[in-house]
């Protein structure tokens, strides 16, 4: 007994190797087109078949369908693969021997009187289409279970219920062991899955082929990328064996793949065939990172000059307005600018992997401002004034002290109070702004101290009669007072007329007095005056 289950481990181990590994009982691989290893030896081979019997000796592939009519019938004793159907005529058989291999991607038809004897395999990935009575025909096999496996289905239905001429279908009483899926004599793709035979089914199936839109393979990082598949019916793509795609589209595009990643997919096709293409690695060069600059904003009639980056194995390609163009790293686009230059300036660089990167730079030229500061003034005894520059929309300005004292009320207001004024000369500067670009003005306040007379001799010669203070002090008020408090002059808007007379207008004797000058700004002075006639 131990003998016996050894006996069947070796054929079974055999069957495995034979069926993952296939060789030709003659060792001949060929297509169906070379007329070589069959019986009769055709010159020209042909699909149709009407008269002669063939007897397949080889490993034979037919890329497409095979019909036999007349009375021709087809002994395999090696293996033939169909991608396509097979048309049995009336009176056509088929004959698998022991060993033999038939395997039909497509529709089994058989007409009337055609009979299968499926010694080896024969396995229909499509539909079993018999014509005519049941009673006529037959489907047999001295297998046990048969080695008939078939994806579609069988018309008329009722072939497979207990019909005695096709114990091979048998789905009522199955004269042979069931297969587990179908629970009838054949076995379908599902059953096909654990039988030994599977590896070689599938090594049968249409290559499943895998391209890119890039030739090589190799492109720049975000770049859009379509990989189309072919084979098959559904595709499932992967990268590096994770799933990406599996909508059953023949196509997979992305932006997003790397350096490194191996697309690959898994092609379904009909008959039960599952197919992984070769993978592709993939090249994915980084892209450079592009910046740029400029010295801007910049005033008219100044330089302007880009810079770009990063240095190293780039080329670079500058546009800009004012018809600019340039191929240098950091060019120089004007010595003297003008408004014309101002706008966007873009960089396009590109690296040694031919990858590019775009960065943009906005230059902005602005007219040179022209600084007003107002007239210089002169005051005396006035410490405070108004200054009256000029500005213009969109400057900017701001007063600073230069020399001398001053409190300026408002910098940056171009019409402003200065009060504490010192005697002597107070310069200020005027500095306005437009962007960048900035011009300046100054203003100098030059403000005498008041010349009060001691002395007035109002004897009529013309010299000394009058007591005359500076000028240029605004209005201000004199009283007059005598040695003892007596006031003797008044005048509220003195205009340097005061001769030595009281308010009634007689000569006050000489002697010293006393004044009081009152100044609009509200300073006061007090001293003495001698008359003197």
């Amino acid at each position: 007994m131990k003998h016996i289950v050894l006996l069947l481990v070796i054929i079974y181990l055999q069957s495995q190797v034979i069926f993952s590994q296939h060789i030709s009982k003659n060792n001949y691989t060929g297509d169906w087109e070379t007329p070589a290893s069959w019986n009769p030896t055709w010159p020209l081979p042909q699909t149709t078949i009407f008269g002669p019997d063939i007897t397949i000796n080889g490993y034979i592939t037919v890329n497409g369908s095979l019909s036999f009519t007349g009375t021709s019938d087809l002994t395999i004793n090696d293996t033939l693969v169909i991608r396509g159907n097979l048309s049995l005529d009336d009176n056509c058989d088929l004959t698998i021997n022991n060993n033999g291999i038939l395997i039909i991607r497509g529709t089994l038809t058989m007409h009337n009187h055609s009979e299968i004897i499926a010694n080896g395999y024969i396995i229909i990935t499509g539909n079993i289409d018999k014509h005519g009575p049941n009673f006529e025909g037959s489907l047999t096999s001295d297998d046990d279970p048969v080695k008939v496996f078939v994806g579609g289905t069988i018309s008329p239905a009722n072939l497979t219920n207990n019909e005695p001429a096709y114990p091979a279908l048998d789905c009522t009483s199955p004269p042979t062991d069931p297969y587990p899926h179908t629970n009838c004599s054949y076995g379908d793709m599902t059953d096909i899955i654990t039988d030994p035979i599977y590896p070689f089914f599938q090594s049968t199936c249409t290559t499943a082929t895998l391209t890119s839109s890039d030739a090589d393979n190799s492109f720049c990082a975000g770049t859009s990328v379509t990989f189309m598949a072919g084979g098959g019916t559904n595709y499932n793509f992967r990268i590096n064996g994770t799933s990406v795609q599996n909508g059953g589209s023949a196509t997979y595009t992305t932006m997003t793949l790397t350096n490194g990643k191996i697309v690959d997919v898994i092609v379904t096709s009909t008959g039960g065939c599952l197919i992984t293409s070769s993978g592709i690695t993939n090249t994915v060069f980084a892209l450079p990172v592009a910046t740029t600059s400029n010295n801007g904003p910049i005033c008219v009639g100044n330089a302007l000059s880009l810079t770009g980056g990063p240095a190293g194995m780039m080329t670079y390609s500058w546009t800009g307005p004012n018809g600019f163009t340039s191929i240098l790293q950091n060019p120089s686009v004007s010595a003297n600018a003008i408004f014309a230059i101002a706008g966007v300036y873009t960089l396009i660089i590109t690296n040694a992997s031919g990858c590019t990167s775009t960065a943009n730079t906005t230059v902005t030229v602005n007219e040179k401002p022209v600084a007003i500061a107002g007239p210089d003034q002169e005051l005396t005894y006035v410490f405070e004034t108004e200054m009256n520059a000029e500005l213009s929309s969109p400057e900017t300005g701001e007063w600073s002290l230069i020399s001398g004292s001053g409190h300026i009320s408002d910098v940056h207001s171009p019409i402003t109070r200065v009060t504490e004024l010192s005697t002597g000369e107070n310069i200020f500067l005027w500095k306005v702004r437009n962007g960048n670009c900035e011009a300046s003005a100054e203003v100098k306040i030059t403000i005498y101290d008041l010349f009060v007379p001691s002395v007035i001799t109002p004897d009529g010669d013309g010299k000394n009669d009058y007591f005359k203070i500076s000028e240029k002090i605004g209005q201000v008020e004199l009283i007059i007072f005598d040695r003892w408090g007596n006031k003797e002059y008044t005048n509220g808007n003195y205009l340097n007329d005061w001769d030595g007379r009281n308010n009634k207008g007689a000569e006050l004797p000489n002697d010293t007095y006393f004044y009081v000058l009152k100044f609009e700004n509200s300073k006061i002075i007090k001293g003495s005056v001698l008359i003197k006639r």
